[in-house]
């Protein structure tokens, strides 16, 4: 047998066998590269160390040919490396296959090669395999695949929307929360489960430069997901070696046929947007590294323009969004940019649906009437379908049979199903996902602390000079000595000495004006002060947020520019001292949701020091009696600086009369109140409706927790940690430590340190304990120990004794375990419609099925270990009972297949069948959805039913039990 890698040869991966029969097409230049074409893959490895097997049949074996069913070879032939196969139809007819044509689906069984030839583990292994197998048949079957993993709360909206959005194939959609809820979480959740699920390979996140690391913590320390920031420097990094001549990879012919992409360095990958979207090369190897997922997050500051005057960064994400298949876009100021920036990034998401501003602008103005349907469904059902004008309504929207379903049979499965359809169908549909505080609840007060100054003679003689918008500053009419002469300053101060306990979070529009306070506060006053402002490098800014979070040792007061309102979070703080107020609502918003968000503790006090009499005073009485922004939320604040500004600034230049100024505030409130409804019973509440379905979300929840309470994960822990040789320590309750041990069986294991990690399984004390892990069945230790038993031989074959009584010596027990293989492509989620359990079998040596009978957990019990020098004599024995019991195994596996693949297909195509109809509805009703898109949904499940009724039970392990005395 050859064993070098030749073009045509059939090879098997050992850690991914779920792949089926690979091909290999090109073997050169120290490298392999393998076509598998069941699963739709291509892997490349070095050729040194290619974790491949080479798939070989001999006389007697079954090959699948396709289009001639199962032949048996009779001869087989080498030609320059590859086999030609001559093989039996059940004809006798002889036909000759070369082995490129053997079909990609191939079933493999180690187990009983090993069990035959004596190459068996102790039973414990055994065990530990068997235990392995179960439960990644449990994950895979999940519903909560993906979600059991990540170290956060358990909140319902931000669960059902990683759930309903991770459930997409290629889910495309805008996270629009309002401040606070924690979309940086949901965009985590939904990239993890993508992970999993393995509907995603390639992750990039596209970032303002104030949020990168930021991002990079949060994903590791939540998600145990490792993204590596790209920028400049990084890149040119990447390419110096790339050329560099006295690298051992260097290939001077290779590397003048094709340039580098330093993207394909990283699998994971955040960038910052600032960078990349000023660099036209960089953003063309972008675009040509290949992405499965791209977010953006701050989506608000994507600037278009409808004359194609658009900024760069928009332009940048337009033609990445285009290309990539999964995008997430996260904001959480639809209303605030104005319905043009919504639209903008709606398109962004799919331009057939949201072809053109007008039509978008129409179609939001009938968000009210579909919401006033819905909510007489919701509240008040067989009064609303009794009335003639509402079913009329009804009947324009809905489908002739969900009309009649209503009329005979309106319980609540019945309603809550034609509301998800209206929803979906007319709705905001399954783009947009805005869930509100109000519909969340649980959230601490706003309080205001109004602190009025009088002005200094400086401020009023400089009044006459600027314009409306320097006057609300009052550091840049009082020059130089402004820190000296604005009394802001002293009120500062003695705040912060009168509360020398608490943590405050100051910010200033300016970062002169942070630069000039923060050194007045800490080298005048002795203050412990940090500074965060746009001129920090990104460490310097990350230093100073975290000097500030140190409970013990930290600064008591951080002074941040604007930039410090944008995204980061300061929720352990109580304190918001707002030193100026800026014009633009939307950043008053972003600043005060700092604090005001989940995980605030107390209630958010807000410190507005003010010149009595300055345009800051009315500015003040704008926000907090117009806009309400100091006591709740605001989202029609862009919308009321669009009618008002006008009239607002030239107030603040004090061209307006108190009284007029009073009748402004007064229009405003009202104008604000009427918007603010219009929104609860239009967009807002299908929003609402759309974006958390509580009995799912409580599902969820049930699942996840029913999970943590279980001490399986803990002694699996144990167990693998004993099997392998790991040092496995008790740290304290429900928490151990892990270390590598001097004998394990792996020179390294799966993301274990070399000095060791410390985690719990404890899902609360994880949350409060940043030094440890949070130890679940997704955490990359764990998974990759158990695929690591997967991967390879470990525990497929075992020999034991058991005594039990009623059995005689001699007796044989063959227990076979069995796990599903389905060669498919992993996006379409199809373990999902098999049982979550393994199956096994046991039967004797007289072909009963005994398998009811005797329980797995009772032979671990009972199993006893067979000393390796009487090991091969006794299997020489029992080989020809052994050997007659294995097709009677098989055969009772095969049959059970059956039954496993009628049940499977059964369920998929019901779902299918229910996602199809949902699509010609929405066909139907929008004639930008094109046909074209049924068609491939149609392909994908026809894919999805082939894959399906190709399923095979793989034996997994084997454990003959022989009765002792």
């Amino acid at each position: 047998m050859s064993t070098i890698f030749i073009a045509g040869q059939r090879w098997i991966s050992n850690p991914e066998p779920d792949l089926g029969l690979g091909i290999i097409l090109e073997a050169q230049n120290r490298r392999v590269i393998i076509a598998f074409p069941a699963a739709e893959e291509e892997r490349t490895y070095a050729a040194a160390a290619a974790p491949l097997s080479r798939v070989l049949f001999q006389v007697g074996d079954d090959i699948d040919v396709p289009g001639q069913g199962r032949l048996v070879v009779t001869e087989l032939q080498e030609h320059s490396g590859c086999f030609v196969y001559f093989a039996k139809d059940e004809n006798g007819d002889i036909h000759p296959v070369p082995e490129q044509i053997l079909s990609a689906n191939i079933k493999l069984s180690n187990a009983k090669e090993r069990l035959l030839a004596g190459q068996v583990e102790h039973h414990r292994r055994f065990e530990l395999r068997a235990a392995t197998l179960e439960q990644q048949n449990t994950c895979k079957a999940a519903s909560t695949l993906g979600l059991l993993g990540p170290r956060v709360q358990l909140l319902p909206h931000q669960l059902y929307i990683a759930a309903e959005v991770a459930s997409r194939a290629a889910p495309r959609v805008l996270l629009a929360d309002e401040v606070g809820l924690g979309k940086t979480i949901e965009a985590g959740l939904i990239i993890h489960q993508l992970l999993l699920l393995e509907r995603a390979k390639r992750v990039l996140i596209l970032l303002p430069d104030s949020l990168v690391h930021q991002w990079l913590v949060e994903m590791l320390r939540r998600f145990n997901l490792k993204f590596s920031i790209f920028n400049e420097a990084r890149c040119q990094q990447i390419d110096q070696y790339e050329d560099d001549p006295s690298s051992i990879f260097f290939d001077e012919e290779e590397s003048k046929e094709k340039e580098e992409n330093p993207f394909e360095e990283a699998q994971l990958v955040i960038c910052p947007l600032s960078w990349i979207s000023s660099h036209d090369r960089r953003q063309g190897q972008l675009m040509e590294a290949g992405w499965d997922v791209l977010v953006v997050d701050e989506a608000h500051h994507l600037h278009w323009q409808e004359d194609g005057s658009s900024s760069a960064e928009y332009q940048l994400v337009e033609r990445l969004s285009a290309e990539i298949p999964s995008v997430l876009l996260l904001t959480a100021t639809p209303e605030n940019a104005g319905i043009d920036g919504h639209f903008a990034r709606l398109r962004l998401l799919d331009p057939a649906r949201y072809p053109s501003l007008e039509a978008f602008r129409a179609e939001q103005n009938q968000y009210e009437g579909i919401s006033e349907l819905i909510q007489g469904l919701l509240d008040s059902p067989a009064e609303s379908l009794a009335d003639a004008g509402f079913t009329a309504k009804l009947s324009e929207l809905l489908e002739p049979k969900q009309l009649a379903a209503l009329a005979s049979h309106a319980d609540t499965d019945t309603i809550e199903k034609v509301v998800r359809d209206l929803l979906d169908r007319f709705g905001t549909g399954r783009m947009l996902f805005r869930n509100t505080r109000a519909s969340v609840g649980g959230f601490p007060q706003r309080v205001l602390h109004e602190h009025p100054l009088d002005a200094p003679a400086e401020y009023q003689a400089a009044l006459g000079l600027v314009d409306e918008e320097s006057a609300l500053h009052p550091e840049l009419l009082l020059g130089d000595a402004w820190i000296k002469l604005d009394p802001r300053v002293s009120w500062v101060e003695k705040f912060l000495l009168q509360h020398p306990d608490d943590k405050v979070l100051l910010i200033c529009s300016g970062k002169n004006t942070a630069q000039d306070l923060e050194l007045q506060l800490r080298v005048r006053r002795g203050i412990a002060s940090a500074l965060f402002i746009e001129d920090l490098s990104l460490i310097e800014r990350d230093r100073a947020a975290a000097y500030f979070a140190d409970p013990e040792d930290g600064a008591q007061v951080l002074i941040c520019s604007e930039i410090g309102s944008e995204g980061r979070n300061f929720q352990f703080a109580q304190h918001l001292i707002l030193f100026d107020l800026p014009l633009n609502p939307d950043l008053l918003e972003q600043r005060i949701g700092r604090l005001d968000r989940i995980g605030q503790l107390g209630d958010v006090n807000l410190h507005v020091p003010y010149y009595q009499g300055s345009g800051q005073d009315k500015l003040l009485s704008w926000y907090r009696d117009a806009l309400a922004i100091f006591s709740q939320p605001c989202t029609v604040g862009n919308a009321l600086m669009l009618e008002f500004g006008r009239e607002l600034l030239d107030a603040l230049a004090g061209t307006t009369r108190n009284d007029a100024f009073a009748e402004l505030i007064s229009r405003a409130a009202s104008k604000s109140e009427e918007l603010q409804i219009s929104l609860r019973n239009g967009r807002n509440r299908l929003l609402e409706l759309n974006s958390c379905n509580p009995a799912r979300a409580a599902e969820l929840i049930s699942s996840l927790e029913t999970e943590q309470r279980s001490d399986s994960l803990a002694e699996y822990v144990n167990i693998l940690s004993d099997q392998f040789g790991l040092v496995h320590e008790d740290h304290s309750d429900n928490a151990v430590i892990l270390r590598p041990g001097d004998h394990m069986i792996t020179e390294a294991f799966p993301h274990l340190p070399e000095d060791g990690i410390t985690g719990t399984f404890d899902r609360d004390r994880a949350l409060s304990r940043e030094d440890m892990a949070y130890f679940s069945w997704e955490h990359p230790l764990i998974s990759g120990g158990m695929d690591l038993i997967m991967s390879s031989d470990f525990g497929s074959a075992t020999v034991c004794t058991i005594a039990v009584k009623g059995l005689k010596a001699g007796t044989l027990l063959l227990e076979a375990l069995y796990s599903p293989a389905l060669q498919a492509p992993p996006w379409l989620q199809l373990p999902r419609y098999l049982p979550a359990q393994s199956f096994r079998l046991v039967v004797d040596h007289q072909q009963r099925n005994l398998t009811a009978s005797v329980a797995h957990k009772k032979l671990n019990q009972l199993a006893q270990g067979i000393k390796k020098t009487v090991m091969p004599a006794l299997l020489r024995e029992v080989r020809p009972s052994l050997t007659a019991m294995l097709p009677n195994v098989e055969a009772l596996a095969e049959a059970a297949a059956k039954e496993w693949i009628s049940t499977a297909l059964d369920n998929y195509g019901k779902d299918r069948s229910a996602e199809r109809q949902r699509l010609q509805a929405l066909m139907n009703r929008n004639p930008h959805i094109s046909p074209a898109e049924l068609e491939s949904f149609d392909a994908e499940t026809l894919l999805g039913k082939d894959a399906l009724a190709a399923m095979q039970l793989n034996m997994s392990a084997l454990r003959l039990a022989i009765v002792s005395q």
